[in-house]
């Protein structure tokens, strides 16, 4: 069934909502497929950094099914809208601190990111943490700002700065805004990760100039030079179910016409 009214407010006021237990069932080929792909594309993780991925859910006709799950869809069609848009996401293994930082700053549109956590996460073994409200431009926001810096601004350090921590077991989905302000603490060397980014249908001429930004080389998307090849995303698209390619082909579209302006000059 959908999310309730009070959810998706929820989700809107204050920027994140958490799923306990929605892809239990799920867990164990999902962390058997991210231990494939890691090994597919030869990433050795040794602990001393984050490894990570991308895009990672597309490497895998397995986990490219979740764009088709009653369940993933029933959760970002209540949030974005019925025809929403997938437009990658990363795999990782985390290591160590995260500081407080922000997946995005969109002024227009909505940017979400659909996580999944493979190990059980507390407040001090890497779950993360987020500032509600810190999403929604403005004077809260703005002060919020603070916290990448928080020793020498508020004279917290960055573990200490008010916040909510999700505390996730496998299986539990915690969906947040691109734009609010997240971290972990704590957490141990090799913490399993993979997220869906998604965002709602574009359909005004500054929300589409926004997706197009985000989408173009060097924007949001292909962040990490060199782990975004030609192609990357083929098997999403070419195992896609009609259902599955609503939610892809605004995508392919902005990319089609990007293509035919450069081959025109």
């Amino acid at each position: 069934m959908a999310l309730t009214p009070q959810q998706c407010a929820f989700f809107e006021s204050f920027g994140y909502v958490f799923f306990p237990n929605l892809l239990t069932e799920e867990i164990d080929w999902m962390t058997e497929e991210h231990r494939k792909i890691f090994k597919k594309k030869g990433v050795k993780h040794d602990g001393t950094k984050r490894s990570v991925i991308v895009p990672f859910s597309d490497q895998s006709e397995r986990l490219c099914t979740l764009l088709d799950h009653p369940k993933v869809l029933e959760v970002l069609k209540s949030l974005l809208g019925d025809d929403f848009n997938y437009v990658g996401g990363d795999g990782n293994y985390y290591s160590g601190d995260t500081g407080w930082h922000s997946d995005g700053a969109h002024r227009v549109g909505l940017y979400a990111k659909f996580h999944l956590y493979l190990d059980p996460l507390t407040r001090d073994t890497g779950c993360i943490r987020v500032i509600p409200g810190s999403h929604l431009f403005g004077q809260w926001r703005d002060g919020v700002e603070k916290v990448r810096r928080s020793d020498e601004t508020v004279g917290l350090s960055a573990s200490d700065v008010p916040c909510i921590p999700v505390e996730t077991s496998p299986g539990d989905v915690v969906v947040f805004n691109h734009n609010i302000y997240h971290a972990s603490f704590g957490g141990g060397a090799a913490r399993r990760h993979f997220c869906l980014n998604v965002t709602a249908r574009a359909e005004t001429e500054a929300e589409i100039k926004e997706l197009d930004r985000y989408l173009r080389p060097g924007g949001r998307q292909h962040q990490w030079p060199g782990k975004y090849p030609p192609g990357a995303q083929d098997l999403m698209r070419k195992t896609a179910s009609p259902e599955r390619m609503r939610h892809l082909e605004q995508v392919i579209e902005r990319e089609n016409y990007y293509a035919g302006l450069l081959n025109e000059a």
